[in-house]
């Protein structure tokens, strides 16, 4: 009997860990790598549009800034173009226009339905050996466009992260207070290796100089 109260008290402190939603917004964090070849063109960011839907004025606005100075690094750091021209410099003539539209950026966390049976059945050893607690959903979408000086379109590209990931006591993200970070850089990453091959013709200024 006393046993069966232990469980049961168990039960309780375990299904107190309910589920939360959440906006990854980063830090995105410096490029993994960097990219296999550099484009003789400089690169100007515009302002990070974030069209992904049931979110309030303020993380729309907050976001915008925070993701454009992170991306700005991240352009600027990955050797995708020779630089990147940071406000109040303009792109030159034969400089791109990078936009940047983030469609989608939910993430929610939900507890794993093998943790409580197994916390019970194994007296929580489960959780001590990182048995998965909690399942992050991650669905992560966005566009980007390149554009030149005159604003005429000369890539696109669109792009989804979107992924389940059982997080357990000794995983990085059981106390992570950026879920999806990581995610977010991931997205990113994948915008720019998408769209930058198809700039691959060659600028005015690099012809000058054949």
């Amino acid at each position: 009997m006393k046993r069966l109260v232990y469980l049961a008290v168990i039960a309780l402190g375990l299904s107190l860990t309910g589920c939360v939603s959440f906006t990854p917004i980063g830090p995105i964090g410096d490029p993994l790598s960097s990219a296999p070849t550099t484009l003789q063109r400089s690169a100007e960011i515009s302002d990070v549009v974030i069209s992904a839907p049931n979110l309030d004025s303020n993380v729309r606005s907050n976001g915008s800034k925070q993701l454009t100075e992170q991306i700005s690094r991240y352009v600027d750091k990955s050797d995708y173009f020779k630089r990147t021209v940071v406000f109040p410099a303009k792109a030159g003539d034969d400089d791109v226009v990078l936009k940047f539209n983030l469609t989608s950026l939910a993430g929610k966390r939900t507890m794993h339905p093998a943790y409580l049976p197994g916390a019970l059945l194994t007296l929580t050893i489960w959780i001590w050996v990182d048995g998965p607690i909690y399942i992050d959903k991650y669905d992560l979408a966005g566009e980007l466009i390149i554009e030149d000086r005159q604003g005429k379109q000369l890539a696109r590209s669109v792009e989804q992260v979107k992924l389940d990931k059982n997080v357990g006591m000794w995983n990085s993200d059981y106390l992570n207070t950026r879920l999806g970070s990581t995610q977010l850089r991931d997205l990113v990453a994948q915008l720019l290796a998408s769209a930058t091959p198809q700039l691959r013709t060659p600028s005015k200024e690099l012809a000058a100089h054949e």
